[in-house]
């Protein structure tokens, strides 16, 4: 949300300024995350299974 409201205010000020003609300052744009690939995706659905009642009572019962 940060980046659209930087994005936004650059914009606004490229707009409404008395600038020459071609001499609007340019304004480097905000980091934005990146998607993941597909392949990372799957993987890391893979590695989340479905975890029983019974095994997460174990772990807690379990003796150290």
């Amino acid at each position: 949300m940060s980046a659209d409201l930087y994005d936004a205010l650059n914009q606004n000020t490229r707009a409404t300024g008395q600038w020459g003609k071609g001499k609007a300052p340019k304004f480097k744009p905000w980091p934005r995350p990146k998607n993941k690939s597909k392949v990372a995706e799957a993987a890391e659905k893979d590695s989340k299974r479905r975890v029983s009642v019974a095994e997460i009572y174990k772990k807690f019962t379990a003796r150290r």
